[in-house]
């Protein structure tokens, strides 16, 4: 479980040094931001896509 949370969490940081500087003091505050929408997208993901997958798809009933 702490692999996922630290994959979750190296991504932001890489797309935050993109932007900000690695000394800034708001490095970690944009990095944290990056994490929550990244999180948001999961739980959003996670909520709608199962419904997406039962639709019928063309041609079947």
């Amino acid at each position: 479980m702490a692999w996922i949370a630290r994959l979750l969490l190296l991504i932001p940081a890489l797309i935050a040094g993109w932007f900000v500087s690695r000394e800034d003091p708001r490095f970690w505050v944009v990095t944290m931001v990056i994490a929550l929408v990244f999180i948001a997208l999961t739980c959003i993901l996670g909520i709608y896509a199962p419904g997406l997958r039962m639709w019928p798809r063309r041609g079947e009933r």
